[in-house]
């Protein structure tokens, strides 16, 4: 993988726009949700080729030695499984209650709380939330209003707060406060909360925002901290029994997934396992069974009126908050019968993944104990897909075509960013790699792409005559494409980039 893909696939749980053939989900006489394990596959097909693996072999291929797996169906947990051993080496079995760090989702469960304690009156939504704040004040950020940042700001990454993320904590360390991550100072590791662009005008994923929402939550009750008020007000209502949100897990916790590294060795010794001391953003430990029951709480939520959320805010947390391609907590994506939200998970040595399809109550959750856990989630997804007769993630076939020396480089040249295109349509694809301009070279046989000064060139293989698929881009759902625009003169004077729920138009330079 390029240096590209690697740097803007890290923690994109991200779709694309597909005009490609979308092949009906295979046809079987009746769904048999174990059967997803014969039934791993690419997402893309090229030509005739139909590709399928075993769970057991991909597990061996990717070294990750233990994998948890939830299907949902009509709003019900119908499966539940562990698949593989909890460390490497040894014979402890995985199995449906055995809990994982889920990374990321953390956030959606976090909203989940927020959501709760805003519906009980405890915290508000829309007011500013330094007047929610008695633990902390926020900096000064006289060039922004700082009114403007508020809890629905933050759950829908719009706030403006940098901090994407944070780094995993080894055993033995000391971990920090929630005042010392918002403060950038020792024993953590990360610069300090500030705002980037003014609140609600923008989207940048943020962490940061996040763990300033714990401690707003942390100020609800002085009595009690973010871990016992999230096991009140959102585990025990929805019976996640195995769940927590303390850092580090107590080895009395049991049944608990040991990390593992890129090679499926075992990391984190000699406990087993890091800590994700940012609670809120990244620290929960959960079980397939548990998360499916959040997610098929959410989904009762918003299909009905008999959920733990109110229906109308559930209804609220599904809709995206422009310019994001977040609602409050969770990605939404698709449209009609192929609307769903989703979240991912990743860390040094766990990958997750939940998804919820909004219209049918279907969904899935996959959790991992091995660093490449990213494109197993990827395999499983599609083959549950299969065995549950879904529409959703359906194999792409990219057909084989054959465009000339000629056609191709009519597509050839830099091209730069289009300024005027709205950012309420680029959403996730503002600043960073996606502000630089983009060339497209040709070798005569086919496309390649390269990024600003990045010097790895990405194959590009055609969808139609002027569209093409970014071969290798690390994508959860669907594809990656470019879609060259030709005038009536033959000439082509613009490309759009598009992503999951976002697309980047740029012009030739």
């Amino acid at each position: 993988m390029s240096a590209f893909l690697t740097r803007i696939a890290k923690g994109l749980g991200l779709s694309a726009a597909v005009t490609t053939c979308l092949l009906s989900a295979p046809s079987f006489a009746q769904s048999d949700p174990a059967s997803f394990a014969d039934k791993l596959r690419p997402r893309v097909w090229i030509g005739d080729a139909e590709e399928h693996y075993s769970l057991d072999q991909r597990m061996v291929d990717y070294g990750v030695p233990g994998v948890a797996v939830a299907i949902i169906e009509n709003g019900e947990v119908v499966f539940a499984s562990g698949y593989g051993v909890r460390q490497s080496g040894t014979t402890d079995p995985v199995d449906a209650d055995t809990v994982f760090s889920t990374a990321s989702i953390s956030k959606v469960a976090t909203a989940s709380l927020v959501l709760r304690l805003a519906h009980a009156g405890a915290l508000e939504l829309d007011a500013p939330v330094a007047i929610q704040l008695e633990s902390w004040s926020l900096p000064d950020y006289p060039e922004f209003d700082e009114d403007r940042i508020t809890l629905r700001t933050i759950l829908s990454h719009t706030s403006g707060f940098n901090m994407h993320g944070f780094r995993d904590f080894q055993p033995g360390g000391d971990l920090p406060s929630t005042i010392d991550t918002l403060e950038g100072q020792s024993p953590a590791v990360n610069d300090p909360l500030t705002l980037l662009f003014e609140p609600g005008t923008a989207y940048k994923y943020s962490g940061g925002g996040y763990t300033l929402a714990q401690q707003i939550v942390d100020d609800v009750d002085p009595a009690a901290d973010f871990d016992t008020i999230a096991n009140t007000h959102l585990l025990a209502p929805l019976g996640m029994t195995r769940s927590t949100f303390t850092n580090p897990l107590p080895p009395e916790h049991g049944n608990i997934a040991m990390a593992h590294g890129r090679d499926g060795t075992p990391a984190a010794l000699p406990r087993g396992y890091e800590a994700f001391p940012e609670r809120a953003a990244g620290g929960l430990w959960a079980s397939a069974n548990d998360l499916a029951s959040l997610v098929a709480g959410l989904l009762a939520s918003y299909r009905s009126d008999d959920g733990f959320l109110p229906r109308s805010v559930a209804q609220d947390m599904m809709t995206p908050v422009s310019p994001s391609e977040h609602g409050l907590g969770p990605r939404i994506e698709g449209r009609d019968d192929q609307l769903l939200f989703h979240h991912g998970g990743v860390n040094d040595s766990y990958h997750a993944w939940i998804e919820g399809h909004l219209a049918t109550g279907d969904g899935v959750v996959i959790l991992t104990n091995g660093a490449n856990g990213n494109g197993l989630i990827t395999e499983i997804r599609n083959g549950v897909a299969d065995a549950m007769n879904w529409e959703i993630n359906a194999p792409i076939r990219v057909p084989e075509i054959a465009l000339s020396a000629d056609q191709l480089s009519d597509y050839t040249g830099w091209y730069r960013v289009d300024t005027d295109f709205p950012d309420a349509l680029r959403r996730i694809m503002v600043r960073g790699l996606f502000e630089q301009r983009i060339h497209i070279e040709t070798d005569g046989e086919r496309l390649t792409l390269n990024v600003g000064d990045d010097d790895g060139a990405i194959a590009l293989i055609p969808l139609s005559t002027n569209r093409f698929w970014i071969e290798g881009f690390g994508l959860r759902l669907g594809i990656a494409e470019l879609e060259f625009h030709r005038d009536a003169y033959g000439d082509t004077q613009s490309v759009t980039f598009h992503l999951p729920n976002a697309s980047s138009h740029y012009v030739r330079d």
